[in-house]
Formats: structure tokens, C-alpha cells, sequence
């Protein structure tokens, strides 16, 4: 094991061997220029480089934290995290809580012990306003960063991974039966992204797309012969292959030729966020008091799949799901299914 200082072409490396290999990485910005003192400074900003990597390389060799990264405040390590997720997401919103809560944004990753995450979670059951789904998603934001540090060799383990968790209310899902969808579809909405909405929230009660989805859907991600979608999550980026009905495709089927890169709702595709206040709108004007978001496209898709007969396993491929306990929700959301099974059973004739 060890790290060396090569330069090539008046380019700065680091020569790193560990576990028998050999690698080199380039310090950008440091570079030979000829003049003597100048290139005395570039030098010695290079050892400090090779002094700090030689420490790295260590640790991830024996498996201990990473004396560098390590030494960032867990605030900071989720704020880079944050920065690759849409604004809304629960990684942004629980900087907020960090911040208030005391030390939270000074406090090291790697000095995050067990009992904070403990206490952190304690602090957002009693001393915030958040309810337990809310404390619970903000809980689990962090577990996913501790994860990720674990993965990237910040730190040996998280400091969740022994502490329980909050466990959350089970959320209602909200679905429409086919004769609300059909209320919905027959509700004009105005404009180019009007349009856009209801096609897509209608194509995604046919095919249980989430919004991100539908948002980067394309013509190159139909497939023709058979008739389906082949399109990799934009949650999950697991590939999905879901067959379109004779409905789905007439939802879309603008009768014109388009290129494989062009989006399938443009409008839909340019606006920064997902009008849930539209589709509530809209659905009020369809004389349906439920409160309607885009996840609820995806509820309807799960349950109406389920009362036409589609079988758990299948119905959680079609919708992505890594689990089937996921899935199993959604067989909770109607009376439909139960009857259907208690009707079924055989009759029984009472005599004498």
C-alpha cells in the first residue's frame, strides 16, 4: 500500500497501490509551469493531496472511517445528498429539523452515535409539530444517508442501523372506481397543459405510471409489436414492462408520426411541479369529494387491476414493486375483492 507523487507532461498524479492494483488520479488545477516558486507552492499543495488520499487509502483498506469525510457535519453530508433530489423531497425537508435541533448542524457524521439518532428521533415525536408519518419520513431521510455513508466508506456502520425505528400510521390510499374515473374523463379541462393533465392522469389510471414517469415519458419508450411501455423508473431505475390496453393507447394516439425523443405529454413535461391543486380541482368539478393527487392514478390502477382479477404478483410487477408486502396494500383498499371471494363460497342448504 502506498501513494506517490508522479508527474506527466507537467500534470500533477497521485500513483496509488493497494490491494494489488495500481491506479492514478489526476489533481486538477495542479500543474508544472516552469517558474520555480510557483511550482514549489503547486508541490507542496500536492503533498498535502497525497498526505490526505495516503490517510484514505488506509482506512479503506482496513475498513475504518474515513478520516476526511468523516470529519464533515452530518448536515453538510445531507445537504450534498439533497442537492440530487427534487426540492420537496423528504432529504431537503429535514435539514429544517437539523438545523433546530441542537448541535444537529455541527455534529460530525462520524461522531453520530446511536443514542443521537435516538434522541433526534425523540425530539421530532414530541418537540415539533410533525405527525408520526412526517417524524417517520424524516427518520428514514437520514437512515438513507447513513446507508449511503456506509456505502461510500465515510463510516463503518450507521448508527441507526440498532436504533428502532418510528413506525408510521398506515396512510389511506385514496383510489376512484371506473365510474369516477369515467366522471373525470368526461370533465373538460382548458388549455395545452389541461390537456396534457388529464391525459396523462387518465393513461396513468390505465398503466399505474407515477408523475415522474409520465413526466419523462417518450415515443421511443412504446414499443409496438407488442403494444407496451418499456421504461426505467424514475424512482427506482428498475426497467418496466407494461402492456397498453385498447384505452391507454387511444388516450395517446394522436394519429401523427413522432420522434423517439419527443415527450408524450410536453406540456406536462416542462412544468417544475406536479399541480395537485389542479387535479383536486378537477376532480371537484366531477362532482368527487376525494382528494385526488397523481399517486391516486396509481392507487386506481393497483386496485381496479386487483377486482378484474389480476393476481398480486403480476399486479406488483406491472407497478415496480420490489416487494409484494407493497403490493398487498393496495388488496386492502376495497370490499370489492372480499365479497367476491365470500359470495364465491359454496352454498349451504339448511334442512329440518
Amino acid at each position: 500500500m502506498g501513494v506517490n507523487i508522479w508527474v506527466n507532461r507537467n500534470q500533477i498524479y497521485l500513483d496509488i497501490y493497494t490491494n494489488g492494483q495500481r491506479k492514478r488520479e489526476k489533481l486538477e488545477g495542479l500543474t508544472i509551469i516552469g517558474n520555480k516558486a510557483v511550482d514549489k507552492e503547486t508541490m507542496r499543495l500536492a503533498e498535502i493531496a497525497k498526505a490526505k488520499r495516503a490517510q484514505q487509502v488506509f482506512s479503506e483498506e482496513w475498513g475504518l472511517i474515513d478520516p476526511v469525510a468523516g470529519k464533515q457535519t452530518l448536515f453538510e453530508y445531507v445537504t450534498k445528498l439533497a442537492a440530487k433530489r427534487v426540492r420537496n423531497d423528504r432529504m431537503n425537508r429535514v435539514r429544517k429539523y437539523l438545523k433546530a435541533y441542537p448541535g444537529g448542524d455541527s455534529i460530525q457524521i462520524g461522531q453520530v452515535s446511536e443514542k443521537w439518532v435516538k434522541d433526534f428521533q425523540d425530539y421530532l415525536l414530541n418537540d415539533t409539530k410533525l405527525t408520526a408519518s412526517s417524524a417517520w419520513a424524516y427518520c428514514s431521510a437520514l437512515r438513507v444517508a447513513f446507508n449511503q455513508a456506509v456505502r461510500e466508506k465515510i463510516i463503518i456502520r450507521s448508527p441507526a442501523a440498532a436504533v428502532k425505528g418510528i413506525s408510521p400510521p398506515e396512510a389511506d390510499k385514496i383510489w376512484l372506481s371506473a365510474d369516477e374515473v369515467q366522471k373525470m374523463a368526461g370533465v373538460r379541462l382548458g388549455g395545452r397543459l389541461g390537456d396534457d393533465i388529464k391525459r396523462a392522469f387518465l393513461f396513468a389510471c390505465q398503466t399505474g405510471l407515477r408523475i415522474s414517469d409520465l413526466k419523462t415519458l417518450r415515443w421511443g419508450d412504446i414499443e409496438y409489436s407488442p403494444m407496451q411501455i418499456v421504461k426505467r423508473q424514475e424512482k427506482t431505475q428498475d426497467k418496466v414492462f407494461i402492456p397498453l390496453n385498447e384505452t391507454a393507447w387511444k388516450i395517446i394516439n394522436d394519429k401523427t408520426i413522432h420522434n423517439h425523443k419527443e415527450h408524450i405529454f410536453p406540456n406536462l413535461a416542462e412544468i417544475k411541479h406536479q399541480y395537485h391543486a389542479r387535479l383536486y380541482q378537477w376532480a371537484m368539478k366531477a362532482g368527487i369529494s376525494k382528494k385526488v393527487g397523481w399517486h391516486t392514478a396509481r392507487h386506481t390502477f393497483a386496485v381496479l387491476s386487483l377486482e378484474a382479477g389480476g393476481d398480486i404478483y403480476t399486479v406488483s410487477k406491472l407497478l415496480g414493486h420490489k416487494s409484494l408486502k407493497t403490493t398487498q396494500a393496495y388488496a386492502k383498499a376495497t370490499d370489492k375483492m372480499k365479497r367476491a371471494v365470500v359470495n364465491a363460497l359454496p352454498t349451504v342448504e339448511l334442512r329440518g
